[in-house]
């Protein structure tokens, strides 16, 4: 622009110069003037030999409409906000979508990466955790794989030798693991195959965030030998920074010994990545793993017989649970951005009506419709990169407010990915060129398409194709302003079905907490069984404690086990074809702390020790699925849990049903072993309290210490934190859905208001004849309120029918609500039409009060 500005300047000085020359010759300035001809057709004739002649036509639209906005502030606030409040919502939804859905996992060449699951379609079971056996086979004998690796759930283990006891998270793999996924430590190395053998695989590898929060990035920590619940393991490496699988955040990895043995031929807790060779479909792999699960079926079939196996990728293995709902969120506030346009252009079309004649004047002085089209695009631009920028602070701060209501606790995947980025920034900037495109092309096209002759010498009047386009503008705002109503409706029911169903034990007043301690020191089972005993007799001994109790697995965390059982007289279970049932190993006073109700018979007691039969307690699903003609008190069972668990084992108690996996999964058969019979670890403490659970964590934490100062003590939380983080993800649906669903209605009021108010003004001339003529103010009200419903009705009838053909997507979803509920739809479309009804009343109110004599003597 500066080399454009300079050849002006001289383009001016040469003419100047001419003229001067000229009237020196003459001695006549008005005569050089008009011997030069037309100074600006020269200048555009030199331009157009210049060329960029497009771009500066743009710089001057550009300008021209800046000028112009500035004018009209109102208008431009009112558009560019509407525009900016679409535009970042479809920021700040994008930024969560390509972060968690469509941003690669932190892997070399990640699309090759995949998830091997077993698979029993039988039972219809999907994606269960593999068994070590059946791992083995899999990496021997398949041929799509660059390599496979196992990995363990992960688990708190207690870091000690640096002071107070360190809870930290640990994760055992198989030395292919690191390979598998292609990342190298960033100091030292990985595992060998040697460490992956059985007592040879005490060493580990440190996560980058524990590396420098316990030892200060310290490159000297390379062998040095770290005590991990009493086990001694010595570093030889570190990972990089963010390393990790999706939904897993490990501080040390340990090597897994997975070998050919009895101890790896019964249970499934595995969970299994390989890497495709170049060129291998997941077909492929898929056909491969399933051939030899089928032979491994035929090797094995007590246990492996009706099983068979999966691959998935492993990014969308990882975020299938939030596909969905971010796509439906996606889609939500893309109408959201659908409705912004509609107002916009809605506003447009009434400003390019007052504006018809300025277009008029232009195109009578020679504009083509080329250029006026061109300038009406600008001014629709210059909208839509202002609401970009404000869009994108809309989205930053949108977004810190969404990610703060996701509880840490929360186990939605990625969530530590999310962040605004290049990309954010290039998608907010596309869809302010295509929502410009969208709002501004009609609205310019029908100005630029007005006859000269009939607008200078009509002006600026009514013009009913104008009307009829914005009148069904305004229809479809709140068609679409509708569906997102009646979607928000349909979750509030189902969320408030699922937050207050019975979970079948007391949330109120109880808290949890991991023991993490180490089962080195108790490695005999009477000696784990006392420890045991001691922990919870001395938090019953803490003032304001009125229960306490132990299970491996607490509720409503995505967690259960499952096993096989069969009658004593049944002879001992098949894991194929034996009934099946979810497993929870309990302690005494369990089912009193929960406050879970019991039945019939008794639970579990002190008397019930190692020593002692084994007993236990069964569920209410459990007696109503099996034991439905028969006592199942005193019944005895086999049951699959473990070499050390004494068959056959008496039911002595059924306990009422509760939630175990979420609050969405209704129970299940579970068949409860005692911990003090049966005693393992993980030990998840649940404590009820008489009044606030939070408030004796610090003499809870004491007791547990004083029975053994070494165990680390993790996750303390109160029971309604567990249920809050249980319901996270439908919350955070729900609220932006209600805020897209208010949203869309403010916008679709707004534009009722200004078509409603519109015309009201353009028919003040028709208004104050009929009122000269008898018409009553409120036949003039009637008059008004029947446009605006008319409208109304119509957006509400196409809405009504948009919600049926689209809320059925949702089902999966809700929870116990039709998306057809006749009640969410119903009070969907009386809100709207009463609101609508209160926006059109203003206007209508005002135009009942025009003067005829006023508006006469006006004409």
């Amino acid at each position: 622009m500066w080399w454009r500005n300079r050849r002006e300047a001289d383009l001016d000085r040469e003419l100047r110069d001419h003229v001067d020359l000229e009237t020196e010759r003459t001695q006549d300035r008005h005569a050089a003037q008009r011997a030069l001809g037309n100074a600006a057709l020269i200048k555009e004739s030199v331009r157009e030999a210049w060329g960029w002649t497009r771009l500066e036509r743009l710089q001057q639209d550009l300008r021209y409409a800046v000028r112009g906005l500035r004018k009209s502030p109102a208008f431009a606030l009112t558009a560019a906000l509407s525009l900016a409040l679409g535009i970042g919502g479809n920021a700040a939804i994008f930024t969560i979508v390509n972060s968690v859905l469509l941003k690669p996992l932190p892997f070399p060449e990640p699309g090759r990466l995949v998830q091997l699951w077993e698979t029993k379609p039988v039972d219809d079971i999907h994606r269960n955790v593999v068994n070590g056996l059946n791992f083995l086979d899999w990496r021997e004998r398949t041929h799509s794989f660059e390599d496979v690796a196992a990995v363990t759930s992960e688990n708190s283990v207690s870091l000690t030798g640096l002071g107070d006891p360190i809870p930290i998270q640990r994760v055992a793999v198989s030395p292919q693991y690191f390979s598998v996924l292609g990342v190298a430590p960033i100091l030292g190395r990985s595992f060998t195959a040697e460490e992956g053998q059985p007592g040879k695989n005490n060493v580990a590898v440190l996560s980058f965030g524990l590396w420098q929060s316990r030892f200060g990035g310290d490159p000297s920590v390379l062998g040095r030998r770290i005590v991990l619940s009493g086990s001694a393991n010595t570093v030889v490496g570190v990972m990089p920074r963010g390393f990790a699988l999706p939904r897993s955040t490990p501080d040390v990895w340990l090597p897994l010994p997975v070998f050919r043995s009895p101890i790896w031929a019964a249970g499934r807790n595995l969970t299994v990545i390989a890497r495709l060779k170049p060129g291998i479909a997941l077909r492929q792999a898929d056909q491969d793993v399933k051939s030899v699960a089928a032979q491994s079926a035929r090797e094995r079939p007590a246990f492996t017989g009706a099983w068979s196996a999966e691959a998935a990728p492993m990014l969308a293995d990882a975020t299938r649970e939030v596909r969905l709902p971010l796509l439906v969120l996606f889609a939500a506030v893309g109408l959201v951005l659908l409705i912004a346009c509609a107002n916009v252009a809605n506003l447009l079309l009434m400003r390019a009506n007052g504006r018809a004649r300025e277009m008029a004047v232009r195109a009578a002085l020679g504009a083509a419709k080329a250029r006026l089209l061109q300038q009406l695009l600008a001014e629709s631009m210059v909208l839509a990169l202002l609401a970009c920028g404000v869009g994108l602070g809309f989205a930053y701060w949108g977004l810190k407010a969404l990610l703060a209501m996701i509880p840490d606790n929360s186990r939605l995947p990625r969530m530590d990915a999310i962040h605004l980025d290049g990309s954010v920034f290039l998608f907010a900037v596309g869809l302010a060129v295509l929502t410009a495109a969208l709002f501004g092309l009609v609205p310019a096209f029908q100005v630029s398409q007005t006859d000269p002759n009939h607008a200078l010498r009509q002006g600026a009047t009514r013009n009913s194709a104008n009307n009829a386009l914005r009148r069904a503008l305004v229809a479809g705002e709140i068609a679409l302003a509708l569906i997102l109503l009646v979607g928000a409706g349909l979750m509030l029911r189902s969320f408030n079905k699922l937050v207050s169903l019975d979970p079948g034990f007391d949330t109120q007043h109880l808290l949890t907490l991991e023991v993490v301690a180490s089962p080195g020191k108790y490695l005999e089972p009477h000696k784990r069984s006392g420890y045991f005993a001691r922990l919870l007799e001395q938090i019953r001994t803490v003032p304001g404690v009125q229960a306490a109790g132990s299970v491996h697995f607490l509720p409503l965390e995505e967690r259960v086990s499952g096993s096989c059982w069969a009658r004593a007289d049944e002879g001992p279970p098949n894991p194929s074809t034996s009934a099946g049932a979810e497993f929870l190993v309990v302690s005494p006073g369990y089912f009193e702390a929960m406050g879970t109700p019991l039945r019939r018979g008794r639970y579990f007691e002190l008397r019930d020790g190692v020593d002692s039969p084994s007993v236990i307690v069964v569920n209410q699903q459990f007696v109503n699925k099996f034991f439905k003609d028969r006592d199942p008190l005193g019944q005895k069972l086999n049951v699959c849990w473990g070499a050390q668990f004494q068959n056959p084992a008496e039911i002595v108690g059924v306990a009422g049903d509760a939630r175990q996996e979420d609050l969405q999964t209704p129970p299940q058969p579970t068949i409860f072993v005692d911990n003090f019979q049966s005693p393992m670890f993980p030990l998840e403490v649940v404590v009820r309290a008489a009044g606030d659970p939070l408030r004796i964590v610090k003499s809870v934490e004491a007791a547990i210490h004083g029975v053994d100062p070494d165990q680390a003590l993790t996750h303390v939380e109160s029971m309604e934190q567990i249920v809050s983080a249980s319901v996270a993800q439908p919350r955070v649906q729900l609220v932006l859905l209600a805020i897209f669903g208010c949203l869309a209605g403010l916008l679709a009021i707004i534009g009722i208001y200004g078509i409603v108010a519109y015309s009201a003004a353009q028919r003040r001339r028709e208004i104050g004849i009929r009122m000269a003529l008898g018409a009553l103010p409120a036949d003039v009200r009637r008059l008004v309120l029947k446009e605006g419903l008319t409208v109304a009705a119509i957006g509400v009838g196409i809405g009504v029918a948009g919600a049926l053909a689209l809320t059925r997507f949702l089902r999966s979803l809700l929870f116990e609500t039709e998306p057809a509920d006749p009640v969410t739809l119903s009070a969907a479309a009386v809100a709207v039409l009463v609101v609508v009804v209160l926006a059109t009343l203003m206007p209508a109110n005002r135009a009942s009060r025009i003067s005829p004599a006023a508006t006469l003597r006006c004409e």
